[in-house]
């Protein structure tokens, strides 16, 4: 048997008396019940969904994100980070990619 936790509601009066006026007194319970599982669940579907799709964007750009390790940098040493030199090279090597892109296209 499922363990139940009974809770109190508070609703504003006019939302009382419209529960009321449209379910029967014994049908409320499972009638609220009904409605928290519903929007819970639908939450629950757009939370996957939402995660479908960024991981569906993550690998559409997988070789982007690896794009940092192939970039030369003579300037820095093993200790430190150019971050001009690094944001250069990454622009240089975007900038060549799409022309050739677009050249083979037209």
């Amino acid at each position: 048997m499922k363990s139940i936790q009974q809770i109190t509601l508070r609703l504003p009066e006019d939302l009382a008396i419209r529960l009321a006026a449209c379910t029967p007194s014994r049908k409320r319970n499972q009638f609220v019940v009904d409605l928290v599982r519903r929007e819970l669940d639908r939450e629950s579907r757009e939370l996957e969904e939402a995660a479908l799709r960024l991981t569906s964007l993550e690998a559409a750009h997988e070789s982007e994100d690896t794009d940092w390790l192939a970039l030369e940098d003579d300037a820095a040493s093993a200790d430190e980070f150019d971050e001009k030199l690094f944001l250069m090279e990454l622009h240089a090597r975007k900038d060549k990619a799409p022309k050739s892109t677009l050249a083979a296209a037209a």
